[in-house]
């Protein structure tokens, strides 16, 4: 295993998908709003971006089992997905604490005002990733990256993941009985490398 990446994203790196912040926001393409842009502008001064990402080996087994570093699990998807690949960036990305408490202000502040902040902060980590897997990938080709939950992949590797990615003490990630990450906008996924 590679030693951790460690580093940090500034608030103007991250580039909002319109399409997706749109179908968050529930609005058409386009979509022009002053109170959206006041929103948004106090999102982004809330924001401190982080990520931690590890390069690990692929050992890939019978039954859609394989092992990245942190144990062995199965998942059909996931073996698919990094077919072809013997080594995977693992990484997590978090815009941090303040953006909870936010959300928490606005959630008894204001239940429409609470919509747009959760819809903008969640469009906001999404773009977080996006520029994580940018950085951290360099010229390299990668598979698309794929996140605990999605497909087959278990959540319940979640935990591993962090640890392997010493998250907690890095990006201030933590994990509950429920699986739920803290800072909830916080985003872990695997790419597999295809060209090193």
């Amino acid at each position: 295993m590679i030693p951790i990446i460690y580093n940090t994203i500034s608030k103007d790196e991250l580039i909002l998908n319109e399409n997706e912040t749109a179908r968050r926001l529930q609005a058409e393409k386009g979509f022009k709003s002053d109170l959206i842009d006041q929103c948004l502008n106090e999102l982004k001064n809330a924001v401190s971006c982080k990520l931690s990402a590890v390069i690990t080996d692929i050992f890939f087994y019978d039954d859609g089992y394989l092992d990245l570093g942190f144990g062995r699990f199965q998942s059909f998807d996931l073996s698919k997905n990094l077919k072809g690949c013997k080594k995977a960036y693992i990484f997590a990305v978090t815009l941090g604490m303040d953006i909870d408490r936010l959300l928490y202000r606005y959630s008894l502040l204001s239940p429409s005002k609470h919509f747009i902040f959760d819809a903008l902060a969640s469009s906001l980590a999404e773009a977080g990733a996006d520029r994580a897997e940018e950085i951290i990938r360099g010229g390299i080709v990668c598979s698309p990256r794929f996140s605990p939950g999605y497909g087959d992949l278990p959540l319940e590797i979640q935990p591993d993941i962090l640890k392997l990615l010493n998250a907690g003490k890095l990006l201030g990630i933590t994990i509950n009985n429920a699986l739920l990450m803290s800072p909830g906008k916080s985003v872990t996924a695997i790419m597999g490398i295809k060209n090193e």
